[in-house]
Formats: C-alpha cells, sequence, structure tokens
C-alpha cells in the first residue's frame, strides 16, 4: 500500500473513537467502554447456610451461596453530568446431593461508592433453587441500574460497585476462618 493510502486508512480507522468522543462533549448520552468498576467484597463473597441446631462447622453445611462474577455496562450523559450502570452478577450455590428440591433466599447488597464516600447502599434479595438430585445452581442477576452523578473533574471509572452478602459478624469470622482452607 502507497503512502497516502496508508495513511488515509489510519485517519479513517480513528472515525469511531473520534464520533464517541464528538457525541460524549455535545451531551448526547453514549454507551462507553470504561464504566465504574465492579468489584466483590471478598469478606462478604460466600453465604453459608447451617443445619438447624448445629454450630458453625464446615460438617455442618446446609448449603452455600457465593457471587462469583460481577459485570457492568453504563451509559454516560455529559449534559447532566450522571453515569447509569447496569450489573449483572453470577452466584453459585453448592449442597450435598440430596433428593429433595429446595429453595433459598439470602440477602445481598449493592454499594457505589467513590474512596470512603458512599452515594448509595441498596439491600437485595436472591432467591436460587436445587432441582432434586443436583448439588450446585448457577444463577445470573441483574439489580436494577445505578445511577451516579459524577461530580466535577473525575470520571466514571473513579467509582466503584461493589457487591457482596449481608452478613453478620460471626458469618464473616466463618468465612475469613474457612478462606485458610481454600485451595
Amino acid at each position: 500500500m502507497n503512502r497516502p493510502a496508508r495513511d488515509r486508512a489510519r485517519h479513517l480507522s480513528r472515525l469511531p473513537v473520534l464520533a464517541g468522543v464528538i457525541a460524549v462533549l455535545s451531551g448526547c448520552s453514549t454507551a462507553i467502554q470504561v464504566c465504574p468498576v465492579p468489584a466483590i467484597l471478598s469478606d462478604t463473597a460466600t453465604y453459608t447456610a447451617f443445619r438447624p441446631g448445629t454450630t458453625p462447622d464446615l460438617a455442618n453445611e446446609l448449603y452455600s451461596v457465593s457471587l462469583i462474577n460481577a459485570d457492568t455496562d453504563c451509559r454516560y450523559t455529559a449534559r447532566t453530568g450522571n453515569v447509569r450502570s447496569s450489573l449483572d452478577l453470577t452466584f453459585r450455590a453448592t449442597r450435598a446431593p440430596s433428593a429433595e428440591r429446595a429453595r433459598y433466599t439470602v440477602p445481598y447488597f449493592v454499594v457505589a461508592h467513590e474512596g470512603a464516600k458512599i452515594f448509595t447502599k441498596r439491600l437485595l434479595s436472591l432467591t436460587f433453587e436445587f432441582a432434586p438430585g443436583a448439588s450446585v445452581a448457577t444463577i445470573k442477576q441483574s439489580p436494577d441500574d445505578t445511577t451516579i452523578h459524577v461530580e466535577n473533574g473525575k470520571l466514571p471509572w473513579n467509582y466503584q460497585l461493589i457487591s457482596g452478602f449481608q452478613l453478620t459478624p460471626e458469618q464473616i469470622e466463618y468465612n475469613k476462618k474457612k478462606a485458610r482452607y481454600a485451595p
């Protein structure tokens, strides 16, 4: 390819990026690649339920559900300075094999924050089911979108959406203790 053709091709390849920048700067709402960062709070990433009347011990676990993935997508409106972010969560539940169908509901949270500043905390419920004979269930859930006003001098990726289970201090201690034995 000769030099003028190569230069034209290089400039044309920049047009989609330039169009996106112009749309953001002009106040239009547009999909962007860098959104508030999704994260899972490690000490609250697993909810474990024990058989009634037993002590918190690995041998007494009825079921366990873990938050294993968090993805986000967003739309930023420069005119208002708002970013509307969706969150897609993936959970994995396990139990000992059982011939019985079982249905459980556990509490979890989504926090929007930037540094030490918390903008919102939402408490939500995850309901999941084990089919008869099943010992594993994978659940996907997308809570309602979160809107954050992006402060002057900040960008959408300066913010974070943290998810985890709403746990008691005892449940958090159990997770920490159990994590020492994880592979």
